[in-house]
């Protein structure tokens, strides 16, 4: 899985054309039986990505304090990121990929910025991952959101599944 999310990143680069200097936005979302607390035990920590397939190893520089900074080991390439914001008590982070050229080979856009929120949804809750961006200079606005929304997608199937068996 952590590869095909990587492969999916990376083709949606290779087809690279004009686009960059747009504000895009990516949205996606999941409804979990699971509480709202349960569920941000699982994924609101700005160092620990383990829950999503994708992510090999996480560091971050200074846990959930604003301004770490982490690492994204994705068993090769690696992604860098700084928190922006961090609300434990509305279960919501945010972040920003440092736009030091290389994380582009990772990930296609450019002024990425994201958050993270789980909400109450009825007996359950639902998780909100949602950010804007540019799409790097010569890539598409689709294939940046294509890029984008496969990360998403993967991360939020795979917490789905992992607290439907716990």
């Amino acid at each position: 899985m952590r590869v095909h999310i990587l492969a999916m990143a990376l083709l949606a680069a290779s087809t690279l054309t004009a686009g960059a200097g747009q504000k895009e936005k990516v949205t996606e979302t999941v409804k979990l039986d699971a509480p709202p607390a349960k569920v941000w035990a699982r994924i609101g920590h700005f160092g620990d990505l383990s829950w999503h397939p994708a992510i090999k190893k996480t560091e971050a520089s200074d846990g959930d304090k604003q301004d770490s900074q982490r690492r994204l080991d994705l068993g090769g390439p690696v992604l860098w990121e700084a928190l922006v914001s961090y609300n434990d008590a509305a279960h919501k982070y945010s972040y920003r990929i440092l736009d030091n050229g290389e994380n582009q080979k990772v990930l296609p856009v450019s002024h990425y910025a994201s958050s993270i929120q789980v909400k109450p949804s009825g007996q359950g809750s639902e998780v909100i991952w949602t950010s804007t961006f540019e799409p790097a200079a010569g890539t598409t606005a689709e294939a940046a959101k294509k890029a984008v929304t496969g990360v998403y997608r993967g991360g939020l199937d795979n917490v789905s599944k992992a607290l439907a068996t716990n």
